[in-house]
Parts: C-alpha cells; structure tokens; sequence
C-alpha cells in the first residue's frame, strides 16, 4: 500500500496541494508534505483518509470547526475538504508542518526533566483551552506532539465535541481510555491518554495494564518526583477519579504564596472539589481565585509608643537665624592652634599646571619623531614591484598567497563562478595583482567558510561555495552522538546545483530537511572534458551534533 501512496508525489490535490513527499501511512490514513499559496509559497502537511466511511459529513464539519481555533500550542488547520487522485475519492485536512514529533524521538531516549515539563505544559495549556470550550482532543499520544519553529504544538485532526459518540476507525491501543469506545468522547479520555504519554516520555515505555480489570494501571516508580503522582493520578480506572486538567496545571505549577495567603483571608482556600469527567470542561472550574487587596490601614491604629517624650524646655537651644555647616579647616599648625588658609589663586593655579604637561605629554604620543631608517611601507613597496618569475621564484623561498574568503551567494547572473582561462598559468601573475587583491575588501565569509582557489586537476571539480544548515540551539539540545545526512547532488556545467535528493536521510526528517535544503545552495567549480566544463554529480555529507552542522563533499561522477 505504501508503493501506491509514494506514486502520488508530485500529484495535485483539490487543484492547489502539490504532494512534494510521502510521509508515512496507517492502515486508515496517508500523509504527505505538500506545498501551496497562501499567497506566498508555504509548506503543509496534508493528511488522506477514505470518503467511503461513515459520518463523512460530520468528520468534515469537525475539520472546518477545529480550523477556527487559535492556541499557540495548537497545530493549525490550513484546510480540508474532499479529492479525487488515481480514480480514488478521499477526503484531506492540511495543517501546519511539523519538523519532527516526539514518537521519533522516544527510540533513542528518554526526555529529560526540563524537557518534559515543557512537554507537559504545552499538553495541558492546550487541554485547558479545549475543554474550556466544550471539546476534546481525542487522541492524544507521541507521535501527534510535534516540534513546530521551536515551539511544542499538539495535533488538531482529531479534535471533536464533548460527548459526540465516534467510530473509531483504527485499532485500540494502550493511548485509549479504558471505557472507550463504547462511551462518548470526554475530557477524561484526555486525561488518560495524556498520563500514558507522560510515563512514556520518562521511562521511554507506555504504562503497563493489568489483565485484571479492576487494578490500576502500574506506574514505574523510578519517574522523577515531580511527574510520578500525576501519572498515577490520571491513569485511574474510574474516569471519574482522574485528576481534571485544572489540577495538573496547579500541581505543574504551584500558586505563590501570596496568592494563597490572599485566598485564605477572602475565604476561598477551601479545596476546590474533583470534577468528573464531564464538569472539567467548565471554564469556571479553572478560573483562578481573585486578589483580594489588602485592607487601608488608618493612622488612628497605629499604636503609640510606649517611651515618654522630652519636655520641650528640655531639648538643646540651637542659635537663631539660618543654620549651615561650617566647613573644616584645610590645614591647622598644630604647634601654634592656628588655622592656615590657602589663598583663592592657589587652586586654579595647580589646574592650569597639570592641563599644560597633559597636552605636552599628548603631542609627543601622537606626534612621536621619525627615524632615518627606511620606513617598513617603503621596503614593501619595492619588494611588490618586483615581478615574480620562473627563474627568481625558484631562488626565492615561497610565500603563502592571500586567500580570499568566498562571499555569500546570491541567486543573480553575476554570481555564476567562471572558469579560469587556459592561457592564464600560476607563474605569469605579477607582484602588482596580488597587491591589488590583498588592498581589495575581503567580503563576509559564508556559512560554510568556504575558500575560493585555482584548480590543479583539469579533471576534477571543488566544492566552491559550501552552505551548513543552521539549526536551532533547541534541536541540536537533543542530539546524542552525532546525526548523518548524505545528500546526492547534480551540478550542471556552470557549477550550480540543478537537483538534490537524499541518499541518506538519517533518523530525523528535521535534521533531513535542512539538509536537503543548504545542499541546494552549494556552488562547485565544474570538472574539464577535452577543455570545456561539463556536468557532475557530488554527495554531501553532513553531520550535526550538539555544537552545530559540518559538511564534507566527494565528486562521484565524471
């Protein structure tokens, strides 16, 4: 089945998706990356599934409902509808494309602590915002928690109405609620699908059901602190003893104590009562209790002091008349109990004294006095006017040439890299062209910190502009090890790249996609046949670790 859906690259779906690649499938659903205009060009995941099933209309009407809402954790729905490809009638929702997911992730290891609370927040704030309005996500699990430009952002496919009786369409899993499916969707069904990611997230494996049907769901005890009484208080069998998504939020992240202590004297710190499945939906039942602030104090409460005051007779007389400090006395001759003044010029004086060496001292600093000897720019100056020969460059030892740092590359003719003339040899270049380009402005190095250079093999081609991916400080966090991508690249004769596809693409679609996209953007000086620049064929080899991308490139063909 995969084989036919890969077929369908490069098709077209309602007139404006076009199917770039196949991301994968279920035994219900297909999806793929897909580009349209909005009206700039932009990405979208779009996701098919069969309009031969039941509640087509309603699963429609969800989709057009679910694309109205607006979180920042929450994907967003581009579109939906219904198609035609190959004879086949389906119906699509195209969303937000995600980089990666948290089931590609959870494979190699577990999350951190830091990264699952981020996880858990963006999980509940979303839930909040859902069943505040009377919705439930639906199906909640790894593979539809996503990375998105940096942010955490949940699937909303699957989004439907509290109470709304659904077929399920694929085969239960350990996700499920317990009394799905044979009761409507709730905000508990949420709750348990949420607290099965969460022990995943941790210990890398889903909590374990008991056969009995009355025992709780175990919970491995060696979860970090913080999450293992949330896990155990949402993965309850009675969907009316699940902790609400408000109870999550407050044990997430605790009120400060003022606002407790401001709660206790408004007399609203009694504890809110656990709302069942159904009553969690209520906005009301997560509203936080307001400030109260804190009572004026009048002037009449402040106790008196206890200590008797002074009589007024009793405090010391100070003289009539305006009071000013006197000021002390610069110098006293201790022998005679005299007071020696400084006379008024004395100061200025001293100033004027210390200004006349400041400016002695700074023209000599500035202007420091030449010596006989021949200035080192003259000596240069004749050593370049000097041309360099065959017979004295064997004589004189060699000199590294300048090397010219290769700018970034702009999609203008101009910038298309020349082939250096046959007739120009290395030997022929005079003293005075390397001292123009060593008096040139070298331009801003590029990404790849490539170096531009003559080729020494007719027959071989160099990677002229070299372009790393640049990936976000937060993926390159997750990288254990180090992340290979090898790209396939053809270079027509002019040395731009004319197509780039992936040989290797390595775990992370993520790492991927960057990849495929900086390896576009190299520039190789093209190989010689019998003296014209023909076409090649290179791969690119990049590695990303938690320092950021390298890159390395090998000629394939000619």
């Amino acid at each position: 089945m995969s084989d036919m859906w890969k077929n369908w690259e490069g098709q077209v779906a309602d007139h404006k998706y076009q199917l770039l690649r196949f991301l994968g499938s279920t035994d219900h659903s297909a999806a793929f990356l897909a580009e349209f205009h909005d009206p700039e060009p932009r990405q979208a995941a779009i996701k098919f599934v069969s309009a031969d099933i039941s509640g087509k209309e309603q699963q429609l009407e969800a989709w057009k409902d679910a694309a109205q809402l607006s979180h920042p954790n929450l994907l967003r729905i581009y579109g939906s509808g219904s198609c035609k490809i190959d004879d086949m009638d389906l119906l699509y929702v195209a969303t937000e494309y995600a980089e990666e997911n948290l089931a590609q992730v959870l494979p190699h290891r577990a999350l951190t602590t830091e990264e699952t609370s981020e996880m858990l927040n963006a999980v509940v704030n979303v839930l909040l915002f859902l069943h505040g309005k009377g919705l439930v996500h639906g199906h909640i699990k790894p593979s539809n928690v996503l990375a998105s430009t940096d942010h955490l952002k949940l699937s909303s496919d699957t989004i439907v109405s509290a109470g709304e009786v659904r077929e399920m369409r694929r085969e239960r899993s350990a996700y499920d609620a317990p009394e799905l499916p044979t009761v409507p969707c709730t905000a508990a069904a949420d709750i348990w699908s949420l607290g099965v990611t969460l022990v995943e997230a941790c210990t890398q494996q889903p909590a374990v059901l008991p056969y009995n049907e009355r025992a709780e769901p175990i919970v491995p005890s060696t979860m970090p602190e913080k999450f293992l009484e949330i896990a155990r208080e949402t993965l309850r069998r009675d969907p009316n003893a699940r902790w609400s998504t408000a109870k999550i939020a407050e044990h997430l992240n605790p009120p400060p104590l003022a606002v407790k202590a401001a709660a206790a004297a408004a007399g609203t710190n009694a504890p809110a009562p656990v709302a069942s499945a159904g009553a969690s939906t209520a906005p009301a039942a997560v509203a936080p209790a307001p400030i109260q602030a804190p009572p004026a104090i009048s002037p009449l409460d402040v106790p008196l002091s206890k200590e008797r005051a002074l009589p007024l007779n009793k405090l010391p007389h100070a003289p009539a008349g305006r009071h000013e400090p006197a000021l002390p006395p610069l110098r006293t001759d201790s022998a005679k109990g005299q007071t020696v003044e400084l006379p008024n010029y004395v100061l200025p004086l001293f100033a004027c004294a210390l200004g006349v060496i400041a400016l002695i001292v700074l023209f000599f600093v500035l202007h420091p006095r030449t010596r006989p000897e021949v200035s080192a720019s003259a000596s240069i100056s004749n050593s370049r006017a000097t041309a360099v020969t065959p017979s004295n460059a064997a004589k004189a030892p060699p000199s590294p040439a300048p090397v010219a740092k290769v700018p970034v590359r702009q999609a203008t003719p101009a910038n298309v890299p020349q082939k250096p003339s046959a007739s120009t040899a290395p030997a022929q270049l005079t003293a005075s062209a390397a001292t123009d380009a060593n008096a040139a402005t070298a331009p801003p190095t590029h990404t790849g910190d490539a170096t531009r250079k003559l080729r020494s093999d007719a027959d071989h081609g160099e990677a002229l502009d070299q372009v790393t991916p640049q990936a976000s400080p937060k993926a390159l966090a997750t990288i254990h090890g180090t992340v290979r991508v090898v790209v396939k690249v053809q270079v027509d004769p002019a040395g731009n790249v004319s197509d780039a596809t992936l040989d290797n693409p390595g775990p992370s679609h993520y790492f991927a996609d960057l990849a495929l996209k900086a390896a576009r953007q190299w520039v190789f000086t093209p190989p010689d046949a019998d003296g014209h620049s023909v076409a090649s064929q290179w791969l690119i080899e990049f590695g990303f670790t938690n320092e950021g991308a390298k890159a390395s490139a090998s000629q394939l063909e000619p």
